[in-house]
């Protein structure tokens, strides 16, 4: 039988979901939160999420719990059924179905799949509302589980946790959108540093993929590898200081050229350290021309004392340029620039690191196509 929650039980069970999803701004962390702990609290043997499609009013189905592959298609199908979203979106009820393919509602709209076929046999299903506004909806299921009913007291359960829900998924949704727009953002940018220097068009974006391939090969963690992706994609932001003479110049640099392409470091650091939580991009592109040997710039930083994501974005950057034709040079092939980096391991590059990049070289070879 459906487990009865009553007083403090059911006041736990919210206030621990509600802790857990309230966590995570990461979309799609909330949402498998979401499953898990709605499927937990209901003893189900499956959980949907489903948002809003404004645009057609139907629900969509965006991640979903305990189904094998083979059964997704049909799950999707849910929340096309208008029965569904006639309840739940237009008339904002819930609805509670302990047999399927015996339930009078669905018996006139037609069940469209066999037992075997649709794994759902009993759901409950509530919309997610923010404000009266309809955001989405949270289904709960089972298998064909004689005895296992879904009730109204499991009903009352789920609507209290769809308040904490809808607030978490909507919070993720507004952290995900500002987080989409800077990086838009930071990449019209980058789109303008690159443009000034017709030889290194689309640089900063190849260093990222190359920079977070290598990341990725070393284990690093999401946080990290976001530090990685925004401190890469921005590491020469700084040449947008740079006179347009020196960085076109179709020759090598000398002397004063040199010491002034040289500050384009300093001059990024400048540019991004007025961004909220900046601190955490600012050493990658402030330390990417730093050596392991400590003969590099600016600070002639050596080894370990090189922030890994200037390590990393060090060994990108090089493999791009060797791979980059340039007017005093033709660029070379990647397995050239391989051999070329492979030489400076030690002296200009954290060995560390050019281990990743030969395993990512090796295993990801498409990442590596210039």
């Amino acid at each position: 039988m459906t487990k009865r929650y009553r007083g403090y039980e059911a006041f736990r069970i919210v206030s621990e979901v509600s802790r857990i999803i309230s966590s995570s701004l990461d979309l799609n962390k909330v949402g498998d939160l979401v499953l898990r702990e709605s499927m937990k609290a209901l003893d189900a043997d499956h959980t949907s999420l489903f948002l809003l499609d404004e645009s057609s009013s139907h629900l969509i189905l965006t991640r979903a719990k305990g189904f094998s592959e083979d059964e997704m298609d049909n799950i999707k199908l849910l929340g096309s059924w208008e029965i569904i979203n006639d309840q739940l979106v237009k008339k904002k009820k819930s609805l509670i179905v302990n047999d399927v393919h015996k339930n009078p509602i669905f018996k006139k709209k037609r069940v469209y799949f066999s037992k075997e076929k649709f794994p759902v046999n009993s759901f409950l299903a509530v919309p997610l509302a923010k404000d009266d506004k309809i955001i989405g909806a949270l289904i709960v299921s089972n298998r064909n589980r004689p005895g296992h009913l879904f009730t109204k007291e499991d009903e009352k359960l789920l609507r209290a946790l769809s308040n904490h829900i809808a607030i978490a998924l909507l919070n993720a949704k507004l952290y995900q959108d500002l987080k989409n727009l800077f990086i838009s953002t930071v990449k019209s940018l980058v789109k303008a540093v690159d443009a000034k220097d017709r030889y290194t068009s689309g640089h900063s974006e190849r260093v990222m993929k190359y920079s977070l391939a290598i990341g990725k090969e070393l284990g690093l963690d999401e946080e990290t590898l976001e530090i990685l992706k925004l401190s890469s994609l921005l590491h020469d932001v700084g040449k947008i200081g740079i006179k347009e003479s020196i960085l076109a110049k179709p020759a090598k640099l000398l002397g004063y050229e040199r010491s002034q392409m040289n500050r384009h470091p300093a001059i990024g650091v400048g540019i991004v350290e007025g961004i909220e939580n900046s601190h955490k991009i600012i050493r990658g592109i402030l330390e990417h021309h730093e050596r392991f040997d400590g003969k590099g710039y600016p600070n002639h930083l050596k080894g370990l004392a090189i922030s890994l994501e200037g390590r990393i974005i060090a060994v990108a950057d090089t493999f791009d340029a060797l791979t980059t034709d340039r007017p005093y040079q033709k660029g070379y092939s990647k397995e050239e620039a391989l051999l070329e980096i492979k030489k400076e391991s030690f002296t200009q590059f954290d060995p560390k690191v050019i281990k990743a990049f030969l395993k990512s070289f090796s295993k990801h070879p498409d990442i590596w196509n210039t």
